[in-house]
């Protein structure tokens, strides 16, 4: 990257970077868990007013040190495992996390997701060309609500041997029971560097470290074998300053305050940085996520996260649209070409629609659609002497035939020009003919038929071990009744 290629100089950078620690030193955290405060308190912080903890900026450069700078996501199919380390590359990309709606793509009408949709859903992102890893698309109200990332795990693992991101948790026990059966499905435990599962862990804006949730950041990593994802959701103007270069220092110090707490739990453990950063708008005051905003600030946050050697999973498919419509389109198109210049090593959003709230299959195809034309519109084109081949290029003009038929035409033709997924590229008789009245009818049609494929399925053996660590964790739990986990996932797979 160079200056000219980002609104974000490397001085505003390290503006930022000295923001965020000055915040941490002076304001500091506020902390709900005293098992968190215990650690921090040891490590050297300072107890100040209002169960806050100020965090020195030695403390911090000691925990980002202590950060491994590479570590692999394993996944059942060791070929799709996720290197990830800060440096620009590729990017891996991976869809909305915990929509609550199924949305119709043509009214917005909405109702709640089962894990039926969850099912079909998977099934789709698993047999999408430009998606590397999948998480829960949607929280299924048709399973009882503590084991619904056990039951949401249990379909993404039945469904796809691509890397799966771990379900949102809130307690520490659904932590410790992911972790169970993503051993059991990659088979990796963290040694070696490869790890079964990365979980998330939400720090609340302004800059306080809830109690339930750092408990169970903790206990986890104490446990070893999982990575952890510093999830801050701060909103410019109302949970964090209203000017970007502001909120994003302050989301800053939100991921390095988490950064702090792990490695203080267990020094060592991988870290990647989430920055979830939203704008208002200044009209009414409500969240957006499709305003360009989001792709400026992921661009900042993909440099900052690179400053501390951090790999960073910033958003870019996102849109504020109800429906599909041109505001979907554009809103889309800016977002992850934006997302993308840095080069994070995670790209989020495959599937967002309605600011997060919804997702539908029609928006998981057409965004493999857009990232096929994005990923292509930010590839080097070839410049060499074979693509710069004078002799060829003197004879399609001397010999009168034009270029189609020669044989560099051939070499170069399939890779220099982007093959659509989606997008119709015929003529006008033959659109009318078809029928369709646009965009939504192909991503319907084209949804119906990867929703329709086989399964990946699981061996019996593992499918058995995951439906039992789901029964292990109702018993535990004191929940009678739960929904036979193999017999659910039977009716939901059809």
């Amino acid at each position: 990257m160079t200056e000219l290629a980002t609104p974000w100089p490397s001085d505003a950078i390290e503006a930022m970077h000295g923001a965020a620690l000055a915040l941490l030193e002076r304001a500091g955290v506020r902390v709900e868990s005293e098992a968190a405060r215990e650690l921090l308190l040891t490590a050297g912080c300072t107890g100040v007013d209002g169960g806050r903890v100020a965090i020195p900026a030695q403390v911090v450069e000691e925990a980002l040190a202590a950060c491994p700078r590479s570590f692999v996501l394993a996944a059942r199919d060791p070929e799709r495992a996720l290197v990830i380390d800060p440096d620009p590359g590729v990017t891996y990309v991976h869809n909305l996390g915990g929509a609550r709606d199924v949305s119709d793509p043509r009214t917005g009408a909405g109702r709640r997701a089962t894990l039926h949709d969850q099912v079909l859903a998977t099934r789709i992102m698993h047999n999408l060309v430009n998606q590397e890893q999948i998480t829960s698309l949607w929280q299924p109200e048709d399973v009882p609500d503590p084991l619904e990332p056990l039951y949401s795990y249990l379909v993404l693992a039945h469904e796809t041997d691509k890397a799966i991101g771990g379900p949102g948790i809130s307690h520490p026990f659904q932590a410790r029971y992911l972790q169970e059966m993503a051993e059991a499905v990659t088979g990796a435990d963290g040694s070696g560097g490869a790890y079964p599962v990365d979980l998330a862990f939400s720090p609340v804006s302004p800059l306080i470290l809830g109690g339930d949730v750092s408990d169970a950041l903790v206990e986890q990593v104490r446990r070893g074998g999982a990575a952890v994802e510093i999830l801050p959701c701060p909103a410019a103007a109302t949970t964090a300053p209203a000017a970007l270069s502001a909120a994003l220092a302050q989301q800053h110090a939100e991921v390095l305050s988490g950064v702090v707490l792990t490695q203080l739990a267990a020094p060592g453990t991988p870290v990647y940085y989430g920055p979830r950063l939203s704008a208002v708008d200044p009209r009414s005051g409500v969240v957006v996520s499709g305003t360009p905003e989001t792709g400026v600030t992921s661009i900042a946050a993909v440099l900052l996260a690179r400053r501390c050697g951090l790999a960073c999973d910033c958003y870019g498919l996102c849109s504020d649209s109800k429906v599909v419509d041109t505001q979907f389109g554009y809103e889309r198109a800016v977002n992850a070409l934006l997302g993308l210049v840095a080069r994070p090593r995670l790209l989020s959003g495959v599937g967002e629609i309605q600011a997060g709230v919804a997702s539908c299959p029609e928006v998981l195809v057409i965004d493999d659609e857009v990232l096929n034309n994005v990923r292509y519109a930010l590839s080097p084109r070839p410049w060499d002497a074979d693509a710069l081949d004078v002799e060829a290029m003197v004879d399609g003009v001397l010999s009168g035939r034009g270029f189609l038929g020669t044989k560099h035409t051939r070499r170069f033709i399939r890779g220099e020009f982007v093959s659509p997924l989606l997008s119709y590229r015929g003529g006008l008789g033959d659109w009318v003919a078809g029928g369709r009245s646009g965009l939504v009818d192909f991503a319907t049609e084209r949804a119906a038929e990867l929703s329709s494929r086989d399964p990946v399925g699981l061996p019996d053996d593992i499918l058995r071990e995951l439906a039992a660590i789901i029964d292990r964790c109702a018993a535990g739990l004191g929940i009678a009744g739960h929904p036979d986990p193999r017999r659910l996932l039977d009716r939901a797979a059809w």
